[in-house]
């Protein structure tokens, strides 16, 4: 029987009405879903470990980087990994952890719920029988597994905070598909690894995030900011005859800080050349990021500054699948 090490960090598939069973020992923990989740039993030999209990909107890039490692320590005599994890950032997390693991060779499946398991209507129960399964497959990819598929995590956003199927890759076709029968499509864990080496000692999250409207006005980022992540309209588009915008742009290219263009669309690309106003923007300095999720630019962008990337080479990155990412 396979064995699987199953992570739990928090979110809501722990939460019970008289406590949190998640803050519990790892023993108590694991009878308390086997009791709940009895065909576990029948799918692997699972061992828990708490690494933290935490609600995701208070998780950090340190701790994720710290899962990375700790997963990486441990793996060795597992089959496979299921995380358990809040959803609100469980996409960021899982980008993060889709390039430092890519390598791994073995399945990270990452799971929640939208009601916790103790409930009697809760789509707890499928979605950790559903990771335990695919935890088993050796199928090597680090993906969200929700609902009825499971998601390359690089690929994946969160799109309902109600809906059992809250996640999507709307780029990216699933990795495998989840009925009556469990359907693993031909391109999982088939995708070439070129994540650059040294990644993961540290995250720079200094990096601004601006979200554009109609009338908002442009300020220059603060002191100590490394990056920009532009969520820009359509296929990359800014209204760029505003000149507090340009003056933006302006300063970033002064002082050689990159500025990633993504889209506020939930699917479809970044493509610069398509309309004056992204051709602009290019001319103006800005990266696309093409079919970058805003998880996955997030995450690379991150990753890269906390090398000391330049801004040539996070241009390059971006032009580049690292971990299966449409670009």
């Amino acid at each position: 029987m396979a064995r699987i090490l199953l992570l739990h960090t928090g979110g809501t598939l722990g939460m019970a009405p008289e406590g949190d069973p998640s803050s519990l020992a790892p023993g108590p923990y694991l009878e308390h879903v086997l009791e709940r989740v009895p065909e576990l039993r029948d799918l692997a030999e699972l061992q828990v470990e708490v690494p933290f209990n935490r609600d995701s909107a208070s998780m950090e890039p340190e701790h994720i980087l710290g899962l990375a490692r700790h997963i990486r320590e441990r793996v060795a005599t597992f089959d496979g990994v299921v995380l358990i994890h809040g959803t609100d950032t469980m996409a960021f997390t899982a980008s993060l952890l889709g390039f430092l693991l890519a390598d791994l060779g073995k399945p990270v499946v990452i799971t929640g719920s939208q009601r916790p398991l103790a409930y009697v209507r809760s789509d707890a129960r499928e979605n950790l029988v559903d990771a335990v399964d695919l935890a088993t497959r050796g199928v090597n990819e680090v993906g969200i597994v929700f609902g009825t598929r499971w998601l390359r995590g690089v690929a994946t956003d969160k799109l309902s905070v109600y809906r059992y199927e809250a996640f999507d890759s709307p780029n990216l076709a699933p990795l495998a598909e989840i009925g009556m029968d469990l359907v693993i499509h031909p391109g999982a864990g088939k995708f070439e690894r070129r994540v650059p080496k040294g990644l993961g000692a540290a995250f720079e999250s200094a990096i601004a995030v601006y979200r554009p409207f109609p009338g908002m006005p442009w300020h220059l980022p603060t002191d100590g900011i490394r990056g920009l992540l532009l969520e820009t309209y359509g296929a990359g588009n800014l209204p760029m005859e505003r000149g507090d915008l340009l003056a933006l742009l302006r300063h970033c290219r002064e002082r050689k800080m990159p500025v990633v263009v993504t889209t506020q669309c939930a699917s479809g690309a970044v493509d610069m050349e398509a309309y004056a106003l992204g051709r602009a923007l290019g001319v103006e300095g800005g990266i696309s990021a093409g079919r970058h999720t805003r998880w996955a630019a997030l995450a690379k962008l991150g990753l890269l500054l906390g090398t000391g990337a330049d801004v040539e080479a996070v241009r390059e990155a971006f032009g580049t699948s690292w971990a299966g990412e449409p670009i």
